[in-house]
């Protein structure tokens, strides 16, 4: 992968996880309706980070982490290094929050979840609070239901990639029984994001005649319709989701955006590179911001003294939850290395 591709797609992570957070707060129970445009695009943000989690796996599997192992050890330490402490912070949030105003959890936004949270938690653990459907994440940190996908999508890459013979077929049989047709039916969506890196590992210049950029442009431009296509196009299915129709659209035109984007990436080349400190840093606080952020909005606009479209209120939670991100995300991104020498350790 050059340079200026790998800036490329670490811009556009931190900017699906800045939609997400930014749609979220959007809300009028949290800002008033600020940024309210970008709600538009919350599960878009989350397709994108598929597409990208497939393109990055299909890098680090063949060309840095060739056994197992490695592959294991890695994606354990780096789900851990923010899962842990992202569950602490819920509970520590959640709890303040409903001491303060439990009506606004429970009959508020995307509704805290009735009775024990031991469940949810213990499960959001090991990422398997959304298996088959369950929607069992942790307290107001509902953004939690994605990693169950991911996880799942990670061990049936390995089990193709790695095992063989009838242990194999196997062990994918047995990931699909665990994970549930709302899982399974969105597989493909981070394949093509493998794919991508797939066409260009192997085919590294097929796509740099100028054409492929303006292709590349298309399809970015035609993915930002994703909202109409979720809004026109909405269907009751049982076991699936009613968005199948636009998560497959926003799937396909961002990954043939990224497919036909290296001629696209190439001119942006210049100014990639003279802020490669400032989008490699940005991107490194990619996954805390995307856990991070519910919980905390949920109570820093309980202790705003202001209405929440007032801009003390907007400044409190927009910051609050900025500058939490950046230490205690910065602090766990640190600590990735850590976790793995330590599991390294003990193998």
């Amino acid at each position: 992968m050059n340079k200026e591709t790998s800036l490329y797609l670490d811009l556009v992570r931190f900017s699906a996880a800045m939609i997400i957070f930014l749609g979220h707060a959007s809300g009028q129970s949290f800002t008033g309706g600020l940024f309210w445009q970008l709600g538009l695009y919350l599960k878009a943000a989350v397709i994108v980070f598929f597409v990208l989690s497939g393109y990055v796996i299909g890098y680090v599997a063949h060309l840095k982490e060739h056994t197992l192992k490695d592959y294991t050890v890695s994606r354990v330490s780096r789900l851990s290094s923010i899962i842990l402490p992202a569950l602490i912070l819920t509970a520590i949030c959640d709890f303040i929050g409903l001491s303060i105003n439990p009506s606004f959890y429970y009959d508020g936004p995307w509704g805290y979840p009735e009775g024990s949270q031991i469940i949810n938690y213990l499960l959001s653990t090991v990422l398997l609070q959304n298996v088959w459907n369950m929607h069992l994440n942790p307290g107001i940190n509902a953004p939690f239901w994605s990693l169950s996908y991911e996880v799942i999508y990670y061990a049936i890459f390995a089990a193709i990639f790695y095992v063989r013979g009838k242990k194999r077929i196997f062990t994918i049989a047995l990931l699909v029984l665990l994970a549930g047709s709302s899982i399974i039916v969105l597989f493909p969506i981070w394949l093509m994001g493998y794919y991508c890196f797939k066409v260009h590992n192997e085919y590294p210049s097929y796509f740099l005649k100028y054409y492929h950029g303006l292709i590349s442009f298309i399809f970015l431009m035609l993915f930002l319709f994703s909202p109409l296509i979720r809004t026109e196009f909405k269907f009751n299915l049982p076991y699936v989701g009613g968005g199948i129709v636009a998560d497959y659209f926003e799937a396909i035109t961002f990954s043939l955006h990224i497919m036909f984007g290296l001629p696209l990436f190439k001119l942006l080349r210049g100014i990639l590179l003279k802020f490669s400190v400032e989008i490699r840093w940005l991107a490194s606080l990619t996954f805390a911001l995307y856990l991070f952020h519910r919980p905390l909005m949920q109570v820093l606009v309980l202790l705003s003294p202001s209405e929440p479209a007032s801009w003390m209120t907007r400044l409190i939670v927009l910051g609050g939850v900025t500058l939490v991100v950046v230490f205690l995300g910065r602090w766990s991104e640190r600590h990735k290395r850590t976790i793995k020498n330590f599991i390294l350790k003990k193998l």
